[in-house]
């Protein structure tokens, strides 16, 4: 082997060369390898075990070509069918005997024409344990060849030979095969068409046989069916004649004629009848009836063909419920008429029991209401509906604490009614609910829930009773409030006659220092101060003992535009507009000027003072239901909680900073001394509205 030309003269000169110098020779040097495998050496293959190409040389795209359709490596698929015949018998050849096999001097005919080729194949020493091949493929140039090869590989020309002469008897032995084939296609079809007619008599003879199968298989099923229809028929006989024996419902049968064809044992019991009256007319037979008409019943049902029903009573006083109907046959056609007798003694007793019970529920004033065992109401009476307001389709088949969320005031005791029930248990209290038409339309119901049981203790139903307290516990609030205003005023009239004499005194003074040149400044505040006590005292002796009051015929609306006249500076001052809208023709009322106007007053101030950054307050009045005068004042102020709304007008509560909780107090009593009634609705944020209804004169 000779030494590489670029290593040797390296190693002869003495150089210094970096990094860089050496990779670039190295690169130079495997071009130089690969352009010298690629011009100079004869096209080689590297193939695995399983004939996939591993690797290529040379102008090998000569001979082999890409295949259609699916991408594969396989050799044999880029081979021509010649080519590919050499070169797998050499592979075979050489796998077998692990060694070099070559073959000399084979023709190839290509897209070039025909040419000569040698081809050595040889196991790939350096990779034994992927068990490689190398093939080499050379075309023979004039005046050379492979002595070289075959020296080396040791083989004649006895191999390629052996191969022709093996493609030659190929060839033959495929004609022999294809002539072969054509007579047997032909034989075959000589069958085929005697088959067919074999295959048309056969399937005559199973027609014939199928025909009698049918026949016998339909006389085995008529005498199926009448067997069955027998068995069926004594079956149905021996069940009726087991019915009519232990039913407990008196029945006969009547011909046409109204003579007995057939009775059941509980029919004795109101006929006097025996076996041996079958046969026999109805109307020779005696029963225990209080009924005079049964024969001309039996007779219209015969003639009409109509059921009649009827409650009779024997003479033994029992009750019974009577059916004549007519008796039809699977045609429809009336045979005659059958009789049937139910003995509904006890249900009736227990109807009239159920009766009572139902119209002593429906009538009642107590608010009655049934519901499951879920929860889910089945009944409710009409006092309910009634004090409710709502319909029964709007509450039957509604969850009971859907009800109880949507309509009670209180939520906890909602859940602790829904806990009692889970458990069992009986639950009673006070309930303050909501009617169907209207937010603001409550009531109050002392209730009652208690499990029903049946006869074994189990929970069937719940029952819920409850009645009507409202009336009782608005009695109960005035009795408080009166108690308390009783208790207030006496404390009012002490606290105003205690406090009033020192009070002069002390304004008497503060004139003396004006009208002495005192200091202005703090004189007006101890002015103010004063009056604003003397204010609250004579508030207080509005609390005190009731006195005459003289009512006069007024206009409303005229004590309404003084006091509007007299509040608004100070609306402009805190940036409230005033808009208003009242009917031009209003009736006069019966009232008392100066308490009507610091009514009005006290309700606009509280709404300005509720909106500290200016806003608007609107006040109507209007004719409403005829007799009564209407007054709104509604604000955008901040708005009064829930829990603080309800306890307006007690003595001395107030929701603002420097309020003496007695204003709201002195209002709601001056209407109501005038027969009149106050509502006042807040929303937090949004706004409070203050309605006032007073009688009119007609």
């Amino acid at each position: 082997m000779t030494a590489d030309p670029i290593a040797s003269a390296c190693s002869n000169q003495d150089w210094s060369v970096d990094e860089t110098s050496l990779n670039t020779a190295c690169m130079k040097q495997t071009e130089l390898y690969s352009t010298l495998i690629n011009e100079f050496l004869p096209p080689c293959i590297l193939v695995n075990k399983f004939n996939d190409i591993v690797h290529t040389s040379g102008p090998i795209e000569r001979y082999i070509a890409i295949p259609k359709g699916k991408i594969s490596l396989n050799l044999f698929k880029m081979l021509s069918s010649q080519l590919a015949l050499v070169i797998g018998t050499a592979l075979h050849q050489a796998r077998q005997e692990n060694r070099k096999v070559v073959c000399r001097d084979f023709h190839v005919v290509d897209d070039s024409g025909r040419g000569r080729m040698h081809l050595a194949v040889e196991p790939f020493s350096a990779q034994k344990e992927m068990e490689l091949m190398v093939i080499f493929i050379v075309e023979e140039i004039p005046g050379e060849g492979l002595a070289g090869i075959a020296g080396i590989a040791g083989i004649d020309d006895s191999v390629y030979t052996h191969i022709r002469a093996l493609e030659s008897e190929l060839e033959c032995t495929q004609d022999n095969l294809k002539q072969t084939i054509q007579k047997l296609e032909a034989s075959n079809n000589a069958l085929l068409e005697l088959n067919d007619e074999l295959v048309l008599v056969n399937d005559e003879l199973k027609n014939s046989n199928e025909e009698l199968h049918t026949v016998n298989n339909e006389l085995m099923l008529v005498n199926l069916e009448l067997q069955r229809k027998l068995f069926d028929l004594t079956e149905l006989n021996n069940d009726m004649d087991n019915f009519l024996v232990s039913t407990r419902i008196g029945t006969l049968f009547l011909d046409t004629e109204m003579h007995i064809r057939r009775f059941t044992p509980s029919a004795t019991k109101l006929f006097h009848l025996m076996q041996v009256d079958i046969g026999r007319p109805i109307y020779h037979i005696t029963h225990q009836l209080k009924y005079n008409s049964l024969l001309e019943d039996i007779q219209l049902v015969l003639s009409s063909y109509k059921t009649i029903e009827r409650e009779v009573r024997s003479l033994s006083g029992r009750w019974y419920s009577m059916r004549i109907l007519p008796y039809r046959t699977m045609d429809n056609l009336v045979h005659g008429a059958v009789l049937t007798f139910v003995d509904i003694t006890e249900l009736k007793q227990a109807n009239t029991e159920l009766e009572k019970l139902s119209y002593a529920i429906e009538q009642s004033p107590s608010m009655v209401m049934i519901m499951d065992v879920e929860g889910y109401i089945e009944y409710v009476n009409p006092a309910f509906t009634k004090k409710t307001g709502l319909t029964e389709k709007e509450v039957l088949h509604c969850n009971l604490r859907e009800y109880l969320n949507a309509h009670t005031a209180s939520p906890s005791q909602v859940s602790e009614i829904m806990r009692a029930i889970a458990s069992g248990k009986e639950w009673s209290g006070d309930l303050k609910n909501r009617r169907n038409h209207g937010d603001a339309d409550w009531y109050w119901e002392s209730c009652s829930i208690q499990p029903i049981k049946n006869k074994d203790g189990e929970i069937i139903h719940y029952l819920k009773m409850s009645e009507d307290i409202t009336e009782h516990k608005k009695t109960e609030e005035l009795l408080r409030k009166s108690e308390m205003l009783s208790a207030v005023g006496e404390l009012a009239a002490g606290i105003a006659h205690e406090i009033r004499n020192p009070l002069t005194a002390l304004k008497g003074f503060v004139q003396l220092m004006k009208a002495q040149g005192g200091n202005e400044k703090y004189i007006a505040i101890m002015l103010s101060e004063f009056n604003r006590i003397e204010h609250i005292i004579n508030e207080l002796l509005l609390l005190s003992k009731p006195k005459i009051i003289n009512f006069q015929p007024s206009n409303l609306l005229h004590i309404l535009n003084d006091v509007l006249l007299l509040i608004d500076t100070q609306a402009i001052l805190n940036k409230v507009h005033i808009i208003t809208e009242v009917e031009d023709t209003l009736p006069l009322i019966q009232c008392v000027e100066n308490q009507l106007k610091q009514v009005f007053i006290n309700l606009l101030k509280n709404a300005i003072e509720s909106m500290p950054g200016g806003g608007i307050i609107h006040v109507s009045m209007k004719r409403v239901d005829n007799d009564m005068i209407g007054i709104s004042i509604r604000d955008e102020g901040c708005g009064i909680p829930s829990d603080k709304l309800q306890r307006l007008g007690e003595p001395f509560f107030t929701t603002k900073e420097k309020g003496t909780g007695l204003g709201m107090m002195v209002s709601f009593n001056i209407i109501e001394g005038h027969k009149g009634c106050m509502h006042i609705s807040s929303v937090e944020n949004v706004g409070t509205t203050v309605s006032i209804r007073l009688p009119a004169l007609l």
